[in-house]
């Protein structure tokens, strides 16, 4: 059998360990656990579906090796408790029989066990790291060499209990600015053998590493998360993790290259990548560090397509590819860049929902997959409809197209209408944006989906009246037409140099060098950054005091940093008229100023057809509104709302 990526899919040995592929699921945080910090049931289908969608090894995220000085949040798991191996090796278990090797990472949080956070903003703990020091107005104290020495045992034990509980590999976290990566960094300027000089830096990692391995004896395999740097003051660069990497190749048997420092806010968007950065943004720094060490070296960092994978492996910078975010938007894509169907791949695009659901509602959410903590319906799939119906579908955007796809994948007969000549609705909209690629082909992916469907039949230049479903006579409608932009009662809205989000997909859209925009919501914001990585002249003009508040805070600290590179910023204020020469607007102490503007775009937000819906409403008995002619949200609400609709016809 020829297959389109050959090296992504070459078994890998590590210590009598098979990976049956080159890809990895990165360990990634369970959404809660139960009071005693162990999984629950659900947990055991979320990481399964991993498994089952083809990867070589699921990892099990955030196992503390000792709960006491090391929980930094809530949804660590206790790997110290003796009371975690039955719900283990359930977990281990469910991994294991899709012939994936079932992988648990090893962490301690370190001087941030008791540091105020996020996730845990009152810690009722005290805080050690390496040395003495103050954060975020909490005493840090360092470790002493007994604690050092006990710390190092805990990973043995740790390795002992999950290799018992049916655990075939661990991944030692010493990246992020975690407790290892404290010791390894600049900053520990310890006295004594574990800290100063970098012989000393690597000492604990080295016994942490060394007593997993007496713990467990062949056939474990160590895995070793590490920074090629730091990107913070403080941090080392990538000649010292060089240095760091031929040292600790002795240890392990994987070196794991990420980058980055979770607590920091500058380099969290590197550590987890936004949409603005590259993909694949480590691989350089992998590549540097495998021609200097004998071992297998991991690369994880925004790897969304199995095309860049393969390349990644084909020019030697790396022997396996870590996955993460990708895998939530589709937990089949090794399974589907195996057998050649990458265009059906749903990529993620990165923003930053999953994070934003896992810390705060902490229940796990992705935009584009809404079986994402729903995984149990997977594998327990609700009963088949009690009658198939003649569904009819009104709207092409994603979520018409995700109800269609649904509904066909149900059984019943579907017709879906779209209203312009053209499927995708609003992701037709990010066709030129470089950093919303993901999102524009995620229309594309449904699209084609929609075609592989005896049982789905698609009209385009169809608006969708009363007399036409009346014609059709369906016995379920799905609502799904969109909203409309809003225009504001501003002198000049109607010029020619004005623009709305509809029109950011145009292939004959012209934009001039100097851009204002009207309103720094999600999309106004994003726009300004889109138009200033094309080297124009921004000027974002808002009138609240708070920029992109409809956006989740990760991906609102990338757009602030985004701004930071050259979008000039105006909160509290008002665009009062718009003219040739650009947008006069009333700034916070009520005074006026004209801002040059070649073009303007207007970005205020938009408006649901709710006349059109209520129009439809009573044509047909079984009626479902989805998305935004509900209300204008996100894509979340649309692919959710298909999906769900969809499913309870």
């Amino acid at each position: 059998m020829k297959l389109k990526y050959p090296r992504l899919f070459t078994p890998l040995k590590l210590r009598g360990v098979t990976l049956k592929n080159r890809i990895v699921s990165a360990p990634i945080s369970m959404q809660e656990l139960t009071p005693e910090n162990y999984p629950m049931t659900e947990q055991f289908s979320y990481y399964e579906l991993r498994a089952k969608g083809g990867c070589a090894a699921v990892t099990l995220g955030d196992a503390i090796v000792h709960e006491e000085t090391g929980r930094a949040h809530t949804k660590q798991l206790r790997i110290d408790d003796p009371g975690c191996v039955p719900s283990l090796a359930h977990m281990a278990r469910s991994i294991r029989r899709h012939d994936c090797v079932a992988n648990i990472e090893f962490g301690h949080g370190g001087k941030y066990c008791g540091i105020p956070n996020l996730e845990n903003p009152n810690p009722d703990r005290t805080a050690y790291g390496p040395i003495d020091e103050v954060i975020n107005g909490a005493q840090v104290h360092g470790m002493t060499e007994e604690m050092i020495l006990m710390l190092a045992e805990c990973y043995g034990t740790a390795a002992a209990r999950s290799k018992f509980a049916g655990f075939e590999m661990c991944t030692v976290h010493a990246a992020h600015g975690w407790m290892l990566s404290q010791f390894l960094s600049p900053t520990n300027t310890r006295k004594d053998q574990y800290g100063g000089s970098l012989e000393n830096r690597v000492r604990f990692p080295i016994m942490a590493c060394k007593a997993i391995r007496e713990a467990t004896g062949p056939g474990f395999a160590i895995d070793f998360r590490m920074n090629a740097c730091k990107l913070y003051e403080g941090g080392y660069d990538l000649d010292e993790a060089v240095k760091i990497a031929s040292i600790m190749q002795d240890h392990v048997d994987m070196l794991h290259i990420s980058i980055g420092n979770q607590e920091d806010p500058v380099s969290f968007i590197y550590t987890h990548p936004s949409m603005f950065l590259p993909f694949g943004l480590n691989q350089d720094l992998s590549a540097e560090i495998k021609k200097h060490v004998e071992i297998p070296v991991a690369v994880v960092g925004a790897i969304t397509e199995p095309e860049m994978a393969e390349e990644i492996l084909a020019e030697g910078k790396a022997d396996v590819i870590v996955v993460a975010r990708a895998l939530m938007a589709d937990p089949f894509w090794p399974e589907k860049a195996k057998a050649g169907e990458d265009e059906d791949i749903v990529k993620c695009f990165r923003c930053f929902v999953c994070f934003d659901s896992f810390i705060f509602p902490r229940d796990p959410v992705c935009s584009l997959n809404p079986i994402i903590g729903e995984e149990e319906r997977f594998f327990s799939p609700p009963a088949p409809p009690k009658k198939l119906k003649k569904v009819l579908v009104a709207g092409g955007g994603p979520g018409g197209m995700y109800a269609a796809v649904t509904a066909a994948e149900r059984g019943h007969d579907v017709l879906l209408c779209e209203a312009s000549g053209e499927l995708g609705g609003q992701t037709l909209c990010e066709k030129g944006v470089g950093f919303k690629k993901n999102f524009y082909d995620f229309g594309k992916v449904l699209a084609r989906r929609l075609k592989k469907f005896e049982n789905i039949e698609v009209r385009l230049d169809t608006p969708v009246t009363p007399e036409l479903v009346e014609e059709i006579a369906p016995d379920a409608l799905i609502c799904a037409i969109g909203a409309n932009p809003i225009v504001p009662a501003i002198p000049g809205i109607d010029g020619e140099n004005v623009i709305f989000c509809c029109d950011l997909g145009r292939d004959d859209l012209e934009v001039g060098q100097n851009v204002v925009v009207i309103g720094a919501g999600l999309v106004g914001s994003e726009s300004a950054v889109h138009f200033m990585h094309h080297g124009k002249n921004v000027t974002l003009l808002e009138l609240m005091d708070d920029f992109a508040i409809d956006s989740n805070p990760f991906h609102k600290m990338a757009l602030g940093q985004e701004f930071a590179k050259g979008v000039d910023l105006k909160l509290g204020t008002k665009a009062v008229a718009i003219n040739a020469e650009g947008v006069i607007a009333a700034g916070p102490d009520g005074k006026e100023a004209l801002y040059p503007a070649d073009t303007v775009l207007c970005a205020v937000g938009m408006k649901a057809n709710a006349g059109a819906v209520d129009a439809l409403r009573e044509s047909v008995y079984d009626f479902r509104s989805i998305g935004d002619c509900v209300k204008p949200g996100k894509v979340q609400n649309a692919v959710h709302g298909g999906y769900y609709a969809a499913m309870d016809l």
